[in-house]
Order: C-alpha cells, then structure tokens, then sequence
C-alpha cells in the first residue's frame, strides 16, 4: 500500500503521455473586459436587477415582518 519509490517532480512524472489535449489562450490585448461598460453595462444592470426582484423581495420582505415581529413583541 505504501509509496513505490520515487516517481519524479511534478510534469515528469514518469506517467504515460497526455494524448489528445487541446489548451487555447486568448492574448491580453483581444481580451475587451470593460468594453461597452458604461453604455451598455448600466442598461444590462437594471435589466437584470429588476428581473430577480420576483425571486428576492419575498425573502427581504419576510426576514423584515418576522424581526419586526420580534422587535414590537420583545
């Protein structure tokens, strides 16, 4: 069960080759991170806020009624 002896550092370890494995890298100057920020990113913001309202105010609303409760009661 133990070791086996020395198997060698770390990317030689004596393993069978990786077949078949495909790395992509994208240079740093075709990344736009901050492309259409302020334009867009204000318009998308609201956008997407305001279609999660549905999913957050019921929890927002009951966490306030139930130490409100608490509150008023103790």
């Amino acid at each position: 069960m133990g070791g086996h002896g020395y198997s060698g550092w770390w990317g030689a370890m004596g393993g069978p080759k990786h077949r078949g494995m495909v790395t992509y890298q994208l240079s740093p100057y075709e990344m736009k991170t901050n492309a259409h920020l302020i334009s867009k990113g204000t318009h998308n913001f609201f956008r997407r806020t305001s279609s999660q309202l549905g999913y957050i105010l019921p929890g927002v609303f009951l966490f306030w009624a139930v130490t409100h409760f608490g509150k008023k009661r103790h």
